[in-house]
């Protein structure tokens, strides 16, 4: 009996460093989604993949929430993993993070395509009197009234509707916002009674 009672204690105390291996041989990456436009999360679902190969493709994937926040989870302690981020508008982009014993946080930053629609766009356009304000119309968009009309002659600019191939929603927030600025100095305040409410980010 006291062979066998031998015996349970060696395997209680094996299944114990067992347990205490899994439990604390895992680690996690906690990260956070920001544009290098507004240094705010990207407007969009962010897809992110790690090279976990333990796992199927399904499970090396995930997505950001609403604020940009990802985690991956079961990961080897003090290993460094490869993260592929995809976003429409912005670079595909790969970044290598290398895990602790517990809770590796991380802040990527995607690089926007932004074209011809970008902050210094804007401030070209406006010198050269060739300033629009971008709305995103959707497959039917909405044509200007003779009162729109009579606006852009008025404050020598000009409404672009993208219908539903609109660029990246950062690249025309900065551009409409600076415009905003320009015209404010310009004008006052008084042309934003007139102008159409469906301009992108108009407050």
């Amino acid at each position: 009996m006291k062979k066998i009672s031998n015996i349970s204690k060696k395997l209680i105390k094996l299944t114990l460093i067992l347990v205490c291996g899994i439990s604390f041989g895992q680690s996690k990456i906690v990260g956070k989604i920001k544009s290098d436009i507004t240094n705010d999360k990207p407007y969009g679902n962010i897809y992110l993949e790690i090279n976990n190969g333990n796992k199927s493709q399904v499970d090396r994937m995930t997505i950001a929430d609403s604020i940009g926040i990802f985690q991956f989870n079961n990961l080897e302690p003090n290993k460094t993993y490869k993260i592929k981020v995809q976003l429409m508008g912005y670079e595909d982009q790969e970044f290598e993070v290398k895990t602790n014993e517990n809770i590796q946080n991380v802040d990527l930053t995607l690089k926007g395509i932004c074209g011809f629609v970008s902050l210094e766009t804007a401030e070209k356009d406006w010198k050269k009197n060739k300033a629009k304000l971008y709305l995103v119309g959707g497959i039917a968009p909405v044509g200007n009234r003779k009162e729109d009309y009579r606006f852009e002659k008025k404050y020598k600019i000009k409404y672009y509707d993208f219908g539903d191939t609109a660029p990246n929603m950062e690249c025309i927030q900065i551009y409409n916002e600076r415009i905003f600025e320009l015209m404010d100095e310009k004008y006052g305040t008084e042309w934003r009674k007139k102008v159409r409410s469906d301009v992108e980010y108009l407050k």
